[in-house]
């Protein structure tokens, strides 16, 4: 990685509710102090809270892209553009979803930001309508990234005999079943099919095919 982006942050995902239910945030990004100032404002009057920079460059260096939060940025942007920001949000699996601002011009660019993954694109001047629903959908779509996130790094914790236990029992495969698929004993099973559920943090197996099915293994 670039000597510029070794200061990226970053941290164990929290739940809303671990974070004490507060609203998401949500980062303006914009070289001019213009378009800052406009986003700001709209964004504010919906009642969520804004934190804005000048710089994506700054963005990556202090904030910590692996909690959920909605990116509004412009494009064409001196030092990193949009497109760049989002590729580095990509590279490391962060879940924040990305909104971007285009002009007129730029709108072929805004599509392909859409096919790696961005949220949403916005043409300036921004209707407010129109951002309310970008900003509703990219909100949800960031929650949906950060608990995959979470269940990603619960399931790097399991060692290979409990990954083929967990895939046993995404298939509805019994104890029984497994024990002679894997040629082990019920008992050892019964040992990695609860570390399994330890690990994954599933309260009952449901709960763990769940979130099985979310990773598609």
């Amino acid at each position: 990685m670039n000597a510029q982006h070794n200061s990226i942050k970053h941290s164990e995902w929290q739940t809303p509710a671990d974070s004490n239910n507060e609203p998401l945030l949500i980062h303006i990004i914009d070289d001019e102090e213009s378009v800052r100032t406009s986003c700001n404002f709209l964004i504010s009057s919906l009642g969520l809270p804004t934190q804005v920079w000048s710089s994506a460059l700054i963005f990556l260096q202090r904030v910590d892209i692996y909690r959920p939060a909605v990116i509004v940025s412009d494009l064409m942007m001196p030092e990193m553009s949009g497109q760049a920001l989002q590729a580095q949000l990509n590279q490391h699996d962060s879940p924040i979803a990305f909104i971007a601002l285009t002009g007129k011009g730029e709108i072929a660019d805004a599509v392909d930001m859409l096919k790696q993954g961005a949220a949403d694109y916005l043409e300036k001047p921004i209707n407010s309508h129109r951002l309310q629903e970008a900003l509703e959908r990219a909100q949800v779509l960031t929650l949906k990234r950060a608990q995959l996130y979470a269940i990603k790094k619960l399931y790097a914790q399991l060692t290979d005999k409990e990954k083929q236990v967990a895939h046993e029992l995404l298939q509805g495969n019994l104890n029984k079943n497994i024990a002679d698929h894997l040629d082990v004993s019920v008992r050892t099973v019964e040992v990695h099919r609860s570390q399994v559920m330890k690990k994954m943090q599933a309260q009952h197996v449901s709960e763990l095919i769940q979130k099985l099915m979310l990773l598609e293994i």
